[in-house]
């Protein structure tokens, strides 16, 4: 009798099955929420703005944001040169889509209102969210993710 090596349909199959069924979890336990990444970006620009409006009253200097859409982040700035700035880079694929401010910047008063009202727009693949203050309690308000 001759003696066959190699494997059955029944054991290809098998095998296909559950590579196949491992490709499926990989591929969904990795696909990107661009709608929840661009909520969160934008919660963390909030939550640094608010930060720079109390450390504007706190320390009774001017504080802001200042931002760079070529880099793709933002730094909290204040007057005091040996200050050492903390640069805040977006997550992968939030890019700032544009801005409305007076030379790129919200600018917190020792009083905490802000300098000059102004938008900022965060994009992220088909979604985008728009950041307003405004200039009497200098409030950083998030407007609802608009989609395209």
């Amino acid at each position: 009798m001759k003696s066959q090596s190699g494997f059955t349909i029944l054991e290809l199959t098998v095998a296909v099955a559950v590579l196949l069924l491992a490709a499926s979890v990989i591929f969904l336990g990795t696909r990107v929420d661009y709608r929840r990444g661009l909520q969160n970006a934008a919660l963390v620009l909030q939550a640094d703005m608010r930060y720079a409006q109390r450390r504007a009253i706190t320390e009774g200097q001017r504080v802001g944001i200042q931002f760079c859409a070529v880099h793709n982040r933002y730094s909290v700035i204040t007057q005091n040169p040996l200050y050492h700035h903390r640069f805040v880079y977006f997550p992968y694929g939030v890019q700032i889509y544009s801005y409305y401010l007076l030379r790129n910047r919200f600018m917190y008063l020792p009083r905490g209102t802000i300098e000059r009202a102004g938008n900022v727009i965060l994009r992220n693949g088909q979604y985008t969210i728009r950041i307003t203050t405004t200039v009497g309690g200098g409030q950083a308000v998030l407007h609802p993710i608009m989609s395209d």
